[in-house]
């Protein structure tokens, strides 16, 4: 601090001395807030004079925040995340449950990775495709992943990594050689969206949700939903998936969001009309279409 050059002679042209050692670099991130939270006279002064960015002094803020506090805060994070223990707590099936965990985990990534091969992050395949997981769990299955070399060059905060090319393969080989389930025994089908796959064969469906037909069913949603009468705890996780797909409307919408909103509000629903009341809803066959691509 004493070695940095405060260049008196020109407003916020002063210069901070960063040392190249990393622990020193630490240490004075780690002086300069906690001095900031004891005196935010010294933080507004320090900042103007180091990070002058115009007449405005929030501008000075906002331009040491995103220099010096918010890296630091990342970092810090990753390196937090780094040194947590993995907690494993086996249940009654032991080592089966890990290993179906570390299978999950690794298929929700190459989902994610796509046919491009990009990186994957294991908190996004978590939040997206594994919600109903725990931290504890998904570090569970991501240390026994590294620990098989399934997945390799972590990075960040988020765990960005790269599938291996062993598991890659053997994913592939999994997906195209998977059993169909349910067996449907259907007379007549023209224009249907179900397909049928023979033993060893392998093949996609795509669905596409345009941006009317979301409006729509928010708006039907919003009209209708009162007449399904549910109970106090599946009304509040129905109103979350529609606001969740009401957000989605606000960009972009994200496929991997979409489908699993609409998909948990298509189970409220069908389990509504599916009840005692279902033959007094008058609405059911438009619930039924809204939500035939899901």
């Amino acid at each position: 601090m004493a070695a940095a050059d405060r260049n008196e002679g020109s407003l916020g042209s002063g210069q901070l001395k960063w040392p190249s050692d990393v622990e020193q670099e630490f240490g004075l991130v780690v002086h300069l807030i906690d001095r900031a939270a004891q005196d935010p006279n010294w933080f507004l002064d320090f900042a103007h004079t180091f990070f002058y960015s115009g007449r405005k002094i929030v501008g000075d803020i906002r331009a040491i925040t995103k220099a010096v506090i918010v890296p630091f805060n990342r970092d810090f994070a990753a390196y937090i995340e780094d040194l947590a223990p993995v907690i494993v707590s086996l249940d009654e099936s032991g080592a089966t449950s890990i290993e179906n965990d570390k299978e999950e985990l690794l298929m929700a990534l190459f989902r994610l990775s796509g046919a491009d091969f990009r990186r994957a992050s294991v908190h996004s395949a978590h939040r997206k495709l594994l919600p109903e997981w725990d931290e504890n769990r998904r570090d569970r299955a991501m240390q026994g992943l590294l620990d098989a070399g399934d997945i390799v060059n972590v990075r960040g905060a988020t765990c960005y990594v790269d599938i291996s090319s062993a598991a890659r393969r053997r994913l592939e080989y999994k997906e195209a050689t998977s059993q169909s389930g349910p067996v449907f025994n259907i007379g007549n089908l023209t224009n249907s969206p179900l397909q049928v796959v023979g033993s060893g064969g392998h093949a996609t469906q795509s669905t596409t949700y345009s941006s009317q037909n979301l409006r729509e069913l928010v708006t039907f949603y919003r009209s209708n939903i009162d007449e399904l009468q549910l109970d106090g705890n599946s009304r509040r996780k129905a109103d979350v998936q529609i606001a969740t797909i009401e957000a989605q409307l606000m960009d972009e919408p994200d496929p991997t969001i979409i489908k699993a909103a609409g998909k948990s509000l298509k189970t409220i629903i069908e389990g509504a009309i599916g009840g005692a009341l279902g033959t007094a809803i008058s609405t059911a066959p438009m619930w039924t279409s809204l939500f035939a691509g899901f």
